[in-house]
């Protein structure tokens, strides 16, 4: 690896960083409304005024002993929702996504910068201060508090494959 120690690492760092946050808030928040949806449609499909409590299924006994239990999960469910949050979880998720999204962009644009010029330039660096300003309050303002550390390595693995360390240029001088 050329120059490793060379200050434009930092940069490349944060790319990788970003793109990492990325990929994690996208997945959580996929996750989070699947479990939203999923709730949402039990308490609904279970709703007295459902078309469903009219099926044929519920004519036979077992069909009326499966409808109990399909019942009671609902009504636990109904129970549980608010306590767990979800809308306002998909809420936070998509505001730091949003935000990630957005600085990934930026050190893009840094990185591309970098590249074009073939150097890292007091133009670069001042982009870098405001996209590890933009970091700080992502970092400051988490989504959860408790981080999937499975999804993370699983994603880390990912983000090294796209974007290798090899693929990063490395100037010679600096500006």
């Amino acid at each position: 690896m050329a120059n490793s120690h060379h200050p434009v690492w930092i940069v490349y760092d944060l790319y990788k960083t970003a793109r990492l946050n990325v990929k994690y808030h996208a997945a959580r928040l996929g996750q989070v409304e699947r479990d939203n949806f999923a709730i949402e449609l039990l308490i609904a499909i279970t709703a007295p005024t459902s078309a469903i409590t009219g099926l044929w299924l519920l004519q036979t006994e077992s069909g009326q002993v499966l409808w109990k239990y399909i019942a009671a999960l609902a009504a636990i469910a109904a129970v549980v929702k608010p306590l767990l949050r979800l809308p306002q979880k998909i809420k936070s998720l998509e505001q730091t996504l949003s935000g990630y999204r957005a600085l990934e962009y930026d050190v893009e644009q840094i990185v591309n910068r970098i590249k074009s010029e073939g150097a890292y330039s007091r133009a670069c660096r001042s982009m870098l201060d405001e996209a590890q300003k933009k970091k700080k309050s992502l970092v400051c303002n988490p989504a959860e508090n408790n981080q999937n550390k499975k999804l993370i390595e699983r994603l880390y693995s990912e983000v090294n494959q796209e974007l290798p360390m090899e693929s990063f240029y490395v100037p010679e001088k600096d500006e």
